[in-house]
């Protein structure tokens, strides 16, 4: 019975993870229905800049010309995250560190913790409250590098990430043209 009982424990920390990660993404990406996916439909996040529902989280994030649109890329790193479950609600902290290009030549970036509430929700995990804890940020000066080749992400459906290859598109090219 006690190994059954850790399984359950380090599945659902599993879960949890990628639930975490999921929401970064889906940010990342202005994916509004794979934000909405990860939260409970009666949910708030505090951002600090933004207090709202998810509803408003999702707009927020992805049709506000005036700060998270204007970027060319949003870029979450996350680190490290402790959960402790009981039964159905789980609590997390997930350190993290964030960029998305404010000028052509600056950065904004953050570094700092979601503190996370979550239930489960029909057998599914799903986050009810954040609040974003900073430890720093601030602006910082950047130069464009010339594209060596890369494949570059962008903030849609267009990103890499949705073309599931298996195989180069056209391995006969010197570098990547995606």
């Amino acid at each position: 019975m006690g190994n059954a009982r850790n399984l359950d424990l380090v599945a659902d920390k599993i879960e949890l993870t990628e639930l975490v990660a999921r929401i970064a993404r889906a940010v990342d990406r202005k994916d509004r229905a794979g934000i909405l996916a990860c939260y409970a439909e009666k949910s708030f996040d505090d951002h600090g800049r933004f207090r709202g529902g998810r509803d408003e989280f999702a707009e927020f994030i992805c049709n506000n010309p005036g700060f998270t649109t204007a970027s060319p890329f949003i870029y979450h790193l996350m680190g490290q995250s402790l959960f402790e479950v009981d039964g159905d609600e789980a609590h997390g902290e997930t350190y993290f560190a964030y960029w998305m290009q404010t000028t052509p030549d600056s950065l904004y970036q953050s570094l700092g913790r979601y503190l996370d509430y979550f239930e489960r929700i029909n057998g599914t995990w799903l986050l009810v409250y954040r609040r974003v804890v900073m430890e720093w940020d601030g602006t910082l000066p950047a130069a464009n590098a010339v594209p060596g080749g890369h494949f570059r992400g962008t903030r849609d459906e267009n990103d890499p990430l949705y073309r599931r290859l298996t195989w180069p598109e056209h391995p006969e090219y010197k570098t990547s043209t995606g």
